[in-house]
């Protein structure tokens, strides 16, 4: 090692720089605020500490005290994100060969519950809003989903909200799930914030949901990536099985700084909650409000909606028909220019998200740079979305796929060959193939489409070309 690579901290130098002078509309919430150096907390197991996976001292109390708070049964700590919830959730309630049902908009997390369980799923369709945006599952799509498994199902997994923070019809959804017996899973991570005022969306807590996860470290201001799941009293679930299958999938040195921020949060949420969201919401009132002002943007509105669906006023959807930009060169744009940091772009959309202790200060920033783009760059051209991805046929379950002989194909000739391996664009994070699936004509074009926008594929293999793991023998 040369002399000067001896002092060379890429992470902290790169984590320094991008926390200098930046306004962040976007995940996580605590928003970088000055707090206690969290290094000291970093303890393990000690005599007068607690074991995440068999707890009975402080972690058993402080996940009582959470449950409390949130409404449920029981509650457990998290500290390898929301994902490790789904895929122990999934992997320790199902077994080889059942049939989950569950939304395609599902994180990348649940697929990974299939592969472990050997479960095929039964997905439910997923409609599109304007400029491309993706809406959320119905009741109606979910029932038939449910009438078309052949046997009773070993749940129903939705996401609620999704990344555009559109909500499903959970009580309608939970009622059809009650009526067959059938345990509802509710992926929840982006919606912890929904018990605590009445103006936000209706949460799984009081929706009828047996077993939920909340990302703390999201919208509830939570280190990264705490989390939390919880059951409802009575729960359509095995619980042996599922702590068994928490322990599997999350770390063995289970970090105490994510622990105390779990607990801490829970307490702040108690005490504070209603009051700080009051706050945002506030703010994200004016934002929407400023925004539809304008000649060229609009904002993802309740009326864009399917009668039943919700939408959480404090993640906001931008889109627009007059500018020459896709989101992601917009994206691009404020933060070059502008400082200014989103949580997510689309080809013709942006989402910001608000959050406790941002105040109309800071939303006057974007404000002015929308403000000023509009008169820099007003246009007649429109940014036409892509097509959507299609709902494949799929010939075998995931896990039968990924322990096939596979080879490598490039990207434009898959089409026809059947997937053997997940596709998964981030944010945000839902499969857009599964192994299994045949790779249609139509899904190499779209994804071919997205690389050049600049979407980053987390499964995508890029050398020495594009190309896509496939099943030999089909």
């Amino acid at each position: 090692m040369a002399d000067g690579e001896s002092c060379d901290f890429p992470i902290l130098k790169a984590l320094q720089n991008q926390l200098t002078s930046r306004h962040r509309f976007h995940v996580p919430a605590h928003s970088a605020l000055p707090g206690e150096y969290w290094g000291r907390y970093d303890l393990t197991e000690l005599p007068g500490l607690d074991h995440l996976f068999a707890p009975r001292g402080c972690i058993a109390r402080a996940q009582e005290l959470a449950a409390d708070v949130f409404r449920a049964g029981s509650t457990y700590f998290l500290v390898n994100g929301s994902s490790c919830g789904l895929t122990a959730a999934i992997f320790s309630q199902c077994s080889p060969g059942d049939t989950l049902i569950m939304g395609r908009n599902s994180h990348r997390s649940a697929a990974a519950g299939l592969i472990f369980s050997g479960v095929k799923p039964e997905f439910i369709p997923v409609g599109e809003g304007p400029a491309g945006i993706p809406l959320n599952v119905l009741p109606h799509d979910t029932e038939k989903a449910v009438q078309h498994s052949a046997a009773k199902a070993p749940g129903l997994l939705i996401t609620s909200p999704n990344y555009w923070g559109v909500c499903s019809n959970l009580g309608e959804i939970a009622g059809l799930a009650r009526k067959r017996s059938v345990p509802l899973f509710v992926d929840e991570a982006h919606g912890g914030h929904f018990l605590f005022h009445q103006s936000l969306p209706a949460c799984a807590a009081l929706s009828g949901a047996d077993l939920w996860v909340n990302s703390a470290h999201k919208t509830l201001g939570a280190l990264t990536p705490g989390s939390y799941m919880h059951l409802r009293k009575g729960a359509l679930i095995n619980t042996w099985k599922l702590e068994e299958a928490l322990a599997m999938v999350q770390t063995s040195s289970p970090p105490y700084p994510v622990l105390l921020s779990l607990d801490l949060t829970r307490g702040w949420l108690r005490n504070c909650g209603n009051d700080a969201f009051e706050s945002a919401l506030e703010t994200a009132f004016y934002l929407r409000y400023k925004i539809t002002q304008s000649a060229v943007f609009q904002c993802l509105d309740l009326a864009d909606l399917p009668l039943g669906m919700q939408l959480d006023p404090l993640r906001l959807t931008l889109y627009w028909e007059k500018l020459p930009f896709t989101g992601y060169q917009l994206c691009e744009l404020l933060s070059a220019e502008y400082r200014i940091e989103v949580e997510m772009a689309g080809a013709a959309y942006l989402v910001i998200l608000v959050h406790p202790g941002m105040g109309q200060e800071t939303a006057e920033v974007l404000i002015r740079a929308l403000r000023e783009i509009e008169k820099r760059f007003k246009t007649e051209n429109r940014i036409r979305p892509p097509a959507p991805y299609l709902l494949p046929p799929q010939f075998m379950s995931p896990r039968e796929a990924m322990e096939k002989e596979a080879r490598l194909v490039p990207l434009d000739q898959a089409a026809g060959c059947v997937a053997a391996q997940l596709l998964t664009p981030f944010p945000p994070g839902a499969p857009v193939l599964y192994p299994g699936e045949e790779v249609l004509s139509e899904t190499v074009e779209r994804i071919a489409e997205d690389l050049r926008n600049g979407i980053h594929f987390q499964d995508m293999i890029v050398s020495p070309s594009l190309q896509l793991r496939v099943v030999s023998d089909w």
